[in-house]
């Protein structure tokens, strides 16, 4: 059987986290605004940002042939001007995924902490500690540690482990569900 070519993606209202099929992670950064001091951002440069970042991170997943993508759920119980940003980033990309026809599982985080580490508190420092004991891999960034999290829970729930994380850990897989556009 053929392993299903999934990617993994972290959002941040500022930086995305991607994990390709191949492994390979990386970083959509949000262009920076240039208010004046004191001035608000805009709806214009809000608009320009996502549009920046839905563009760039579909590109990345399409071109590297990504079937599925499990995405690292919201942070619900942060609350910050922050959060309404990345709701509309989350949902364009999310949205855009639908389209292309990838199957999207949304992760909850504390589900991928527990995946990564047994804890679902867990620090992003054990979330890179877990990844070197688990995988040998570290990452440049939190974001990207975590988007390779969510890419190899994907893959050991469809049945493709990458990693071998404990077997206590896995329960988690049950909670995933792919969601995919069927018809038209």
């Amino acid at each position: 059987m053929t392993t299903p070519r999934v990617s993994g993606l972290d959002q941040a209202a500022e930086k995305t986290g991607l994990a390709l099929p191949d492994g390979t992670t990386s970083l959509v950064t949000a262009p920076k605004v240039r208010a004046r001091k004191g001035a608000r951002r805009t709806l214009t440069d809000n608009m320009r940002r996502i549009d920046h970042v839905e563009a760039e991170t579909v590109r990345r997943i399409i071109e590297a042939g990504t079937q599925a993508i499990g995405i690292e759920d919201y942070a619900f119980q942060k609350r910050s001007s922050a959060t309404h940003r990345l709701a509309e980033i989350g949902g364009t990309v999310r949205l855009a995924c639908w389209r292309a026809r990838i199957a999207v599982a949304v992760i909850n985080l504390k589900h991928l902490k527990l995946y990564a580490t047994g804890d679902g508190d867990a620090s992003k420092q054990q979330m890179a500690d877990a990844a070197r004991t688990y995988a040998g891999a570290t990452f440049p960034t939190e974001d990207e540690c975590d988007a390779a999290w969510a890419r190899w829970l994907l893959l050991d729930h469809l049945g493709h482990p990458e990693v071998h994380v404990p077997a206590e850990h896995r329960h988690v897989l049950a909670h995933v569900t792919l969601h995919r556009k069927e018809g038209p």
